[in-house]
C-alpha cells in the first residue's frame, strides 16, 4: 500500500471532555503516576456542575473549542455529545476559518453529504 506524504495533514483528531467546576479532574482516560497513595478517595458530588467541550485538531490548526450546553429551567446546563448534537455542530457555519475548513474536510472525506441527508 502506497502512502502519500500528505496523509498526516488529512487527519482530524477530535475528543470531548467534561470539565467539572469544583476543580476535580475526570481521570477515566488518564493515568496519574505519583508517590502518594493511588487508592486515596476524594469524595465528589454525584451531579456536580460541569461544562462539556469538544475540540479537534489537525497538523495545521485547531478546530473549536465548542461548548455543549442546553438552556434548562435554572439556566445553562451541560449536555452529553450525542449524534444529534454532533450533527448540529457540524451543520453550524460561523464563517470562521476553522468552521469552513471542517465542512470542506468532511465533504472531502465523504462524511458531510451523509449527515445532510439524515
Amino acid at each position: 500500500m502506497e502512502v502519500g506524504n500528505a496523509w498526516p495533514w488529512n487527519i482530524l483528531w477530535t475528543d470531548e471532555a467534561h470539565f467539572h467546576l469544583q476543580c476535580s479532574v475526570y481521570t477515566q482516560n488518564c493515568k496519574i503516576w505519583a508517590r502518594e497513595n493511588p487508592f486515596q478517595i476524594q469524595p465528589l458530588p454525584l451531579h456536580s456542575q460541569k461544562v462539556t467541550v469538544w475540540c479537534g485538531f489537525t497538523a495545521a490548526f485547531m478546530v473549536g473549542p465548542f461548548f455543549f450546553e442546553e438552556i434548562g429551567l435554572s439556566g445553562p446546563v451541560t449536555c452529553t455529545v450525542n449524534g444529534t448534537r454532533y450533527k448540529s455542530l457540524l451543520r453550524k457555519q460561523h464563517c470562521n476559518r476553522a468552521d469552513v475548513w471542517i465542512a470542506q474536510f468532511l465533504r472531502k472525506m465523504a462524511i458531510l453529504p451523509t449527515l445532510q441527508h439524515q
